[in-house]
């Protein structure tokens, strides 16, 4: 039976969608991984860049309520939903997040090191961001910034991770924070490809990601 990567779509899209958005790197992995793409939590409205080619495709979803600020940052509430995913379709050597989908990861993993025990081996950021901070309504930032602090006052993350962060991506910033979320040199490896908020189009980008996590997965 061929290892599982679980893939976490961006806010305000969805499995089917984030299936075609990864259609590149899907056929690359396909031949050595089960790719599992699963639904977010919360129907929303569209996402950056959804509309108008995915016009019709929804519902769109997310994976947490970025808006207005949350008050849980040790115990996200979605945290047993997303251990049910594991549990059901799993297992998972690894993830593969895009935007708010890297988030939910980095949380899900920081939930799993914490508890000492998970079947995955190595994580996958794409364009990620951190958890519960940007832009919000008037007075929010400085809130949102304490509970990122508070989030980074956990610990380091130990996990494998690749970190795939576009040059012109309007959130680069927060890619560049959650890379600081995981621990360093050797466990730690960081590619800047030329793009915006989106998965890699580039073919040599896609085949460099491919490869790097099918080194992650042999060198497990």
């Amino acid at each position: 039976m061929r290892p599982k990567l679980l893939f976490l779509h961006g806010g305000g899209t969805n499995a089917e969608i984030f299936r075609i958005q990864s259609g590149k790197l899907a056929t690359l992995l396909n031949p050595q991984f089960t790719l599992v793409f699963a639904d977010g939590f919360h129907e929303s409205p569209p996402g950056p860049g959804v509309l108008p080619f995915f016009d019709g495709a929804g519902p769109f979803r997310q994976w947490m309520h970025d808006y207005p600020v949350m008050p849980e940052v040790v115990d996200w509430p979605e945290l047993d939903r997303m251990a049910a995913i594991l549990e059901t379709q799993g297992p998972f050597v690894g993830i593969v997040g895009f935007s708010q989908g890297a988030k939910a990861g980095m949380l899900l993993l920081r939930h799993l090191e914490r508890a000492g025990h998970s079947d995955v081996e190595f994580f996958v950021s794409v364009c990620g961001t951190v958890p519960f901070r940007g832009p919000g309504e008037a007075g929010e930032d400085d809130e949102r910034r304490a509970m990122y602090e508070q989030s980074r006052a956990q610990g380091k993350l130990k996990t494998e991770s690749l970190h795939f962060i576009g040059e012109s991506d309007p959130y680069r910033a927060e890619s560049e924070l959650l890379l600081e979320e995981f621990c360093e040199p050797m466990s730690r490896r960081v590619v800047r490809f030329k793009g915006a908020h989106h998965m890699p189009s580039e073919d040599a980008v896609n085949k460099q990601l491919a490869r790097m996590i099918l080194q992650s997965y042999e060198g497990v």
